[in-house]
């Protein structure tokens, strides 16, 4: 069951953690694989993929966590296969939509053997998305990605699962992701299989009617699109007060990821973290006929 404001808008919530799961009337409206990798793992994707490039040191620790008896991948894959599989029961036939990992460098610094991955002058604009599926350096960790989403799909028969690419720059990137996605044997259209766009860039939102023939639908990320359309550092607290959801800029790119959406028929999630906090915002949606916000 959603949560309703006093405007009419219904709320679902963002799964970062899996003790959300024992909440009894829980809406799950996406599952973000960078947070469940950070509360329920606690250790670098890469650590888990080459645990031979770390240090003795370094491979102890992992071991430590993941236990003597245990390889790194498989542990990891396990573990979040079932926090998958469990939150698709849980949405009892309904779309379980899984943000892909897109998350900045910077965001993985305090997983254990984060070391592995190159530091990046910076990381908010840097080797995310579907850049970093494609790199080389990244390759293996994107396997064990695949391997987790398929298992909960096929051994499991979690086929309510759908996918959530996260920071798509150009439609060759949207095109690449499909095929590596398919490489994995996750191919858009297979027993069901959906791919959504996340709609988190300027470009995403202006030249929507151009991505969707790639995806099945869109999930606007009205924070992230104020962040980049703003030039904006959410992390930098001295720029607070220039977050701002509600600025025109921000309402026009989310009217126009809207419109492609409509004329394309296909879906268009909205995704907000400060929708609570902006109420111009909700009375702009409900005019705009969006009934259901994604917040945390």
């Amino acid at each position: 069951m959603t949560d309703k404001s006093q405007s009419g808008l219904q709320f679902s919530e963002i799964l970062k953690d899996p003790s959300l799961l024992e909440k009894q009337e829980l809406a799950i409206g996406l599952v973000s694989m960078d947070d469940l990798v950070r509360t329920a793992v606690g250790v670098h994707p890469y650590a888990v993929a080459e645990p031979d490039k770390l240090t003795e040191s370094q491979q102890q620790a992992v071991l430590a966590r993941v236990g003597d008896n245990e390889i790194p991948a498989e542990w990891y894959v396990t573990t979040l296969t079932k926090i998958l599989v469990s939150a698709a029961q849980k949405a009892q036939g309904k779309p379980l939509r899984v943000r892909l990992s897109g998350g900045d460098s910077h965001r993985r610094n305090d997983l254990l053997g984060s070391e592995l991955e190159a530091a990046e002058v910076n990381p908010l604009i840097g080797l995310r998305g579907v850049s970093r599926f494609a790199d080389k350096a990244h390759r293996k960790s994107f396997d064990l990605e695949c391997e987790i989403i398929k298992r909960a799909r096929n051994a499991e028969g979690m086929t309510n699962i759908e996918l959530v690419i996260p920071f798509v720059r150009t439609f060759s990137e949207a095109a690449t992701v499909i095929d590596l996605l398919a490489e994995q044997g996750l191919c858009r259209g297979a027993q069901g299989l959906k791919v959504h766009l996340m709609c988190e860039l300027p470009a995403n939102a202006l030249m929507a009617e151009k991505f969707l023939p790639y995806f099945d639908g869109l999930v606007v990320d009205v924070d992230q699109l104020g962040q980049f359309a703003l030039g904006l550092d959410q992390e930098h607290p001295s720029l607070n007060y220039l977050h701002d959801d509600q600025n025109e800029s921000v309402l026009l790119l989310v009217r126009q990821a809207l419109k492609a959406a409509e004329s394309t028929g296909k879906i268009c999630e909205i995704v907000s973290h400060y929708i609570q906090q902006a109420p111009k915002l909700q009375k702009w949606l409900l005019e705009h006929d969006v009934k259901t916000v994604i917040s945390q």
